[in-house]
């Protein structure tokens, strides 16, 4: 990957990679289902931060800006929630929040724009291996998904409950030199599944799996701007349609320590 991204074949490597990933992470049991596919455009911008406020006592929040078809409304959000440090390597969130705007977006748009209220919690562990640096991310969630009413369009409120477990893995690796230091490029990949259940949930498959490839810049030791191809594999809770999200993602993190300054 290191080499690949190096030369000048960097487009033609990192469309085959996202080529090769969507392929093998489509799970075996869906290759024999009837099932409408739809393949669209996606651009989501996404920013994080992580803001340390004692040694063992932080804050952690991002917000996402995702859309389809060349910038339609697709899903926005803001989540926040309490950052436990247990060391330099693991922290883990007790208990977070979010809610979410939903649209009708896409070439199947949903018959109605359902909001949803989220808690969450999840570990953190990171790190290195060789040159590269990785972070793994395991989270739950307890979704609260509004629901209108099939023939009126009545809000019934948020009346659908399910749970969701998903886990990220995030690597990197300097473009030059042993490390990524401020003022340096670097590439990097990073997937994540999900899985749900709930007593609506009409499938018990990986119900949608993200992929991301790019180069970033290190801005600073706690900034980085991170551009880059990103694919989304999306099963619908009714399990008849998948969509093949594929685009950009531009993922800028800032993060604030303010235990400097005990």
């Amino acid at each position: 990957m290191h080499l690949c991204f190096m030369k000048n074949g960097i487009n033609r490597c990192v469309v085959q990679c996202v080529l090769a990933f969507a392929f093998f992470m489509v799970p075996p049991c869906l290759w024999g289902q009837p099932r409408q596919v739809i393949t669209q455009p996606t651009e989501w911008l996404m920013f994080t931060s992580n803001m340390k406020l004692s040694k063992h006592i932080g804050f952690t929040f991002d917000a996402q800006f995702r859309f389809s078809q060349r910038f339609e409304a697709m899903q926005h959000f803001v989540r926040n929630g309490l950052d436990v440090y247990v060391s330099d390597k693991f922290s883990f969130v007790p208990i977070g929040y979010m809610y979410v705007w939903n649209y009708r977006y896409g070439e199947r748009p949903p018959a109605f724009a359902d909001n949803e209220h989220r808690l969450w919690q999840q570990v953190f562990y990171k790190h290195p291996v060789g040159k590269w640096r990785l972070n793994h991310r395991l989270r739950l969630e307890q979704r609260l998904i509004q629901l209108h009413d099939a023939n009126t369009g009545e809000d019934k409120g948020y009346d659908i409950f399910r749970n969701r477990l998903r886990y990220r893995v995030v690597s990197q690796v300097p473009l030059r030199g042993a490390a990524i230091v401020p003022k340096s490029f670097f590439a990097g990949v990073m997937n994540e599944c999900f899985y749900s259940w709930g007593k609506d949930v009409t499938t018990d498959e990986i119900d949608q799996n993200r992929f991301f490839t790019g180069v970033g810049y290190q801005v600073s030791k706690d900034f980085f701007v991170w551009p880059g191809l990103f694919y989304q594999y999306l099963l619908r809770s009714n399990g008849a349609l998948q969509e093949n999200n594929v685009g950009f993602l531009i993922w800028v993190s800032y993060n604030i320590d303010f235990a400097k300054k005990e």
